[in-house]
């Protein structure tokens, strides 16, 4: 199931970016941007003290930035998990080097916690600074996003030169740009704190084989602690816990499996 919602999110943007880069007779589609709710989080201080939208975007992306808030409050970080088109591609760059390398590599527990907090740093330098200093997307000419959607066209060096960037980490590190990096994946990670849906360890049932953690795609340690802020919901640590069943899920407290 899970790979269905990815791919059909995937093949649905796909869609809307050859519309939007092409512009066949007949069809039409407005900015890329227009459908991402970063789009909407960088339009939403500007349209809320001054009512203008930032060029680029449009009311829409925030609408869709309050139907993910919704989601997410709901589904905790299972928009990345299931429905990020951007994160889908991203993990089977990873799968398709894994068939011709098949090292696993990992960072240090703590490194990698402490590394997950530059999300926050880069969402809040967005959207500060694109209030701040004019409403236009300042950072377009270096979003990964954008770059990869837009097949190759309107590109610029330093768009090649991220994307190289991204996709390189992606193939060393699964998931490696969510984890540390996204924007998108910060405010989705401080909004699950207070989402309903959770992962829960039953410690008397733990007996600690690790098998959890070395299944989490976001190098998470769910045998030792869970970090909500930092989960995308792909419940693969859940399945991987086929013994004991020490993990399952949470939805507002009720378990289930």
């Amino acid at each position: 199931m899970r790979y269905v919602v990815q791919w059909g999110m995937l093949l649905y943007l796909a869609s809307i970016s050859t519309t939007h880069m092409y512009r066949w007779p007949g069809t039409s589609a407005g900015p890329l941007d227009a459908y991402c709710p970063m789009g909407g989080l960088e339009t939403l201080l500007p349209f809320v003290t001054s009512g203008q939208i930032v060029q680029g975007t449009n009311f829409n992306a925030i609408l869709l930035l309050g139907a993910l808030t919704i989601l997410v409050l709901i589904f905790s970080g299972g928009f990345c998990g299931y429905m990020c088109p951007f994160g889908t591609l991203l993990e089977w760059v990873y799968k398709i080097r894994k068939l011709f390398w098949k090292k696993t590599v990992r960072l240090p527990n703590k490194l990698s916690s402490a590394l997950s907090y530059a999300r926050y740093g880069v969402l809040i330098l967005i959207v500060l600074i694109t209030f701040a200093i004019d409403t236009e997307l300042h950072f377009a000419h270096i979003d990964p996003y954008r770059a990869f959607f837009h097949f190759g066209r309107e590109m610029t060096t330093e768009l090649w030169i991220v994307l190289g960037v991204v996709f390189g980490l992606s193939i060393v590190l699964e998931r490696g740009f969510c984890a540390y990096l996204c924007p998108l994946g910060g405010y989705v990670g401080l909004v699950s704190l207070a989402g309903f849906t959770k992962i829960k360890n039953n410690g008397e049932k733990c007996i600690d084989c690790k098998l959890c953690d070395r299944a989490c795609p976001v190098n998470l340690t769910p045998s030792v602690k869970l970090e909500h802020h930092r989960c995308i919901m792909c419940f693969r640590c859940v399945d991987a816990c086929v013994g004991t069943k020490s993990l399952c899920v949470s939805l507002a407290d009720k378990e289930w499996r």
